[in-house]
């Protein structure tokens, strides 16, 4: 399943698993349209949903370039396309994550957005 967005004047295309994770998943298509603001942090964006899940599905303490994943406390949507501030060798997020999907968009436009950016997610046609 492809869910479209649009992060500011930049868009962006993503694949979901719901294999990877069907409670996160269907929570995230059930709250669709997604209305809310990005925030980066180092190479991620995230943006706070009313999405709720308390389960963690496919959580990971670290991330692989393109990864989509729900951050639990956060109750976010988290796209990585690079490294976090506490990243090593390998890309780290806050706390671990609930991996649902890939990007499938070029990562470097990522780069383009900023704190404060409008989002908008939708179900690709």
């Amino acid at each position: 399943m492809r869910l479209r967005m649009k992060l500011g004047d930049i868009g962006c295309e993503v694949e979901l698993y719901r294999e990877w994770a069907p409670e996160t998943v269907d929570a995230i298509i059930k709250a669709l349209p997604i209305k809310s603001t990005a925030n980066r942090w180092g190479d991620e964006v995230y943006f706070t949903t009313e999405v709720v899940v308390g389960k963690e599905e496919n959580s990971k303490d670290v991330v692989e370039l393109g990864d989509v994943a729900y951050w639990i406390p956060g109750k976010a949507i988290c796209l990585f396309f690079g490294k976090t501030p506490i990243s090593d060798d390998k890309i780290r997020p806050a706390s671990a994550v609930n991996v649902v999907g890939r990007i499938l968009s070029d990562l470097e436009v990522l780069k383009r957005v900023r704190d404060g950016d409008e989002v908008f997610v939708e179900l690709a046609g």
